[in-house]
């Protein structure tokens, strides 16, 4: 019983050790081999595709394309045949989404058309958030302007049709159960676990719009706004009783920030811009159980993502027979591997997105469609549910959709 227990969570422990300092090893001698940075805090870059925080990340990218002048019915047509074409006989297909698909809700994007990446936008570095007070308070600030707005938004007809494909059983993949798949606060779940995982989608979004839009089997790579963790005791709170507390103790300073604002505020995460760039008289709730700082449950440019949460994603992409991107330029290496690891697999791959990829940028093999995303997605279930139409299933989903 409980010895039998306890013995199968250390072998399962020693396993993984092993097994991930294997992978290390054999990673490393790959990037050095290629001439990459390699970076200690977990994120990794090739030379010609990236570049380091230090020297222009965050530099805007060649504008892409406007996506709602980009095609004509007809073009837009055709690209959803392309769409259907290779969904087609495809039973295990994951999906990873990206911003692109949220600014038809209208939250910004950082690379896109209209990106902020375009108009000098400097989003919040992971190191500079956990070493200075001054940046805490800096964003903190930004964010008393910005996120209310940004919790409130609404999914889109793309991410309707997201979830209405996941109920479909259009996409989604199922896979063996592991420990390496929990984080060490929930390893004792995995003890009553079925057995299998299901996941449908993999979103680099912070913004919960899948969740709203009733997609159910979701792992949100970089985490969710709507909470905050205290960085000294993991204790954690709900945002919006943190912003409460937030406002209250800075009123003065919101109401004079908020008559200061004289243009588009928005910006991607609920970050916001604020003309006034002095925020020292900002004053942050400390954590009510050991006066440490708090910090969104969010992966921050700079940080890695928890490794049980990667390795749960790469578990997804070893069972699908298809990769499909959806609204994401995919420079960024957090969700780029689970591409380039298909890829390596033989798995095809499909790119909804408009403008170019580091997919194509680094030459792997993918099938491309330039296209809105919402209005490509939405048209792509309506000719999906089509045959459907005598099917009580097909009539049900396509009635609340």
């Amino acid at each position: 019983g409980a010895v039998s227990s306890t013995c199968r969570l250390v072998v399962s422990r020693m396993k993984r050790s092993l097994s991930s300092c294997v992978r290390l090893l054999l990673e490393l001698h790959f990037l050095v081999s290629a001439g990459a940075m390699v970076s200690l805090h977990g994120r990794t870059t090739l030379r010609p595709i990236a570049r380091a925080i230090s020297s222009g990340l965050h530099e805007a990218p060649e504008r892409p394309p406007n996506p709602h002048t980009l095609l004509s019915q007809h073009e837009l047509q055709e690209k959803v045949e392309m769409l259907l074409d290779w969904l087609d006989n495809k039973k295990h297909i994951l999906t990873i989404t990206g911003a692109g698909l949220s600014t038809e809700s209208g939250i910004p994007d950082y690379r896109g058309h209209n990106g902020s990446y375009h108009r000098g936008h400097k989003p919040m570095i992971h190191d500079q958030f956990m070493s200075s007070h001054q940046q805490r308070q800096r964003y903190w600030g930004r964010g008393m302007v910005g996120w209310r707005s940004f919790d409130t938004v609404q999914p889109n007809a793309g991410h309707y049709a997201l979830a209405t494909l996941e109920n479909l059983g259009r996409i989604g993949v199922t896979f063996e159960d592991k420990l390496e798949y929990y984080s060490k606060e929930r390893e004792m779940d995995w003890m009553f676990s079925s057995g299998d995982q299901k996941l449908s989608l993999i979103t680099q979004n912070v913004d919960s719009l899948h969740r709203r839009a009733g997609s159910v089997h979701i792992t949100e790579l970089h985490g969710r706004t709507n909470a905050v963790k205290c960085m000294k005791c993991g204790a954690r709170r709900d945002r919006v009783d943190f912003h409460d507390e937030l406002e209250d103790l800075n009123h003065e300073w919101l109401q004079q920030a908020l008559a200061e604002q004289d243009e588009t505020t928005a910006r991607p995460d609920g970050d916001a811009y604020v003309r006034s760039d002095d925020y020292s008289a900002v004053v942050i709730p400390p954590c009510t159980q050991c006066g440490g700082f708090m910090k969104p449950d969010v992966v921050f440019f700079g940080d890695s993502v928890p490794k049980h949460r990667v390795e749960r994603c790469r578990g997804a992409v070893d069972v699908a027979d298809g990769l499909l991107c959806v609204g994401s330029s995919l420079a960024v290496h957090s969700a780029f591997r689970f591409v380039r690891h298909a890829h390596k697999n033989g798995i095809p791959i499909a790119i909804l997105n408009v403008g170019e990829t580091r997919a194509e940028t680094e030459g792997l093999n993918v099938v491309k469609i330039e296209a809105p995303v919402g209005p490509m997605l939405e048209s792509t279930v309506s000719q999906l549910l089509l045959p459907n139409n005598d099917d009580k299933q097909g009539q049900e989903v396509a009635s609340s959709y």
